[in-house]
């Protein structure tokens, strides 16, 4: 169906005022940096450059799967000797340390088709916002790792969520958190406080935090990541503090990744029929489609029929029909509907 056909049926379509739903809010957030790392480097000479290439793409590996040991399949392997073949630019910047970093970014598609070659899954840019409590103990006391009591653990933990492409929201850790979880709680890592103190974070995963630090100055502590209703624990003895914030985002991103992640093929093409509902204007339609063809699970959108304020459009795309919904309705804007029975298709109400 032509756009100029479109207008025309839509424009009819058109009602007043609008639909107002309670509780909707984001639950995810678009990372834009998932094909581009910045390494520091030693100097600008020609080995230091080669060493970034080869580090920065297998940072970005890591970030596009959710895979921490992505780097270890043999097609990645081959890859990252050849690190410059996926190379788009780079460009040299100076930290507020005054360390000498080097920002590179890659390319996109060549990147997707190793992931395909390697047997990885992409994780869509699409991605849950996760909720990060966390409660250090060292020679300072017992503290959460406020921006404000814990500086360097704040900014290490946002380091390596980054690092891993997982968008991160810290507490605000202000009197209204402390007043729903006690420091104690918070350390004990009770469900029911950690969820009622999440409660006013609306939308987010749930990950909490301890750790604390030894005489020899080794790290000892736990992860607690609450995954559809149910708790996913590790426990973690890091040689430093790094070790031990990098591996609270490995444990979300590889289980975000595994629900999320999309298995790429080159001669798979599924089709699905998506009915969405609410689309009042062409603009809507227009953003509606926009929104769907952006995910990188989706090969085309092709419109199929509309009725009042109901459109129907046919996707193509490269994964099962469970996983697409998954997938779709990160964006709160797509509200889930009830299936028809019979029919595979997904209905949403638009909510823009």
């Amino acid at each position: 169906m032509s756009q100029s056909i479109l207008q025309r049926f839509l424009a009819p379509a058109l009602l007043c005022g609008s639909l107002l739903l309670g509780g909707q809010y984001a639950r995810a957030e678009m990372v834009d940096n998932i094909y581009s790392a910045l390494v520091t480097v030693e100097g600008r000479d020609a080995r230091s450059l080669a060493a970034a290439r080869k580090a920065g793409l297998a940072e970005v590996i890591i970030k596009a799967s959710g895979n921490p040991l992505a780097v270890e399949r043999p097609a990645v392997l081959r890859a990252l000797d050849d690190a410059q073949g996926y190379l788009l630019g780079y460009s040299y910047e100076e930290g507020a340390d005054n360390a000498l970093r080097l920002r590179l970014d890659y390319d996109e598609q060549a990147l997707q088709k190793l992931l395909g070659e390697a047997d990885l899954r992409l994780w869509t840019a699409n991605r849950p916002l996760v909720l990060t409590w966390l409660v250090i103990s060292d020679e300072r006391g017992r503290r959460f790792a406020s921006l404000e009591a814990a500086p360097q653990v704040d900014a290490m933990l946002k380091e390596s969520f980054l690092r891993r492409g997982v968008p991160l929201q810290t507490p605000l850790y202000d009197l209204l958190d402390t007043a729903t979880i006690s420091l104690g709680e918070a350390w004990r890592q009770s469900s029911a406080a950690l969820i009622d103190a999440s409660d006013r974070y609306r939308g987010a995963e749930l990950l909490a935090g301890r750790v604390a630090r030894l005489s020899d100055g080794s790290w000892v502590g736990d992860w607690r990541y609450l995954d559809n209703g149910r708790w996913k624990s590790r426990s973690t003895v890091a040689a430093n503090l790094e070790a031990f914030t990098n591996a609270g985002a490995e444990l979300v991103a590889g289980t975000l990744a595994e629900q999320y992640g999309v298995k790429l093929s080159a001669d798979r093409d599924e089709r699905y029929r998506i009915v969405l509902r609410g689309i009042r204007s062409f603009a809507d339609y227009k953003l509606a489609q926009e929104s769907l063809g952006d995910l990188e699970a989706v090969r085309a959108v092709v419109p199929e029929s509309l009725l009042g304020d109901q459109v129907s459009v046919r996707i193509e795309a490269e994964t099962d029909l469970q996983q697409l919904a998954r997938i779709i309705e990160l964006d709160a804007r797509f509200v889930a509907l009830p299936r028809e029975p019979g029919q595979g298709a997904l209905f949403y109400e638009w909510i823009p």
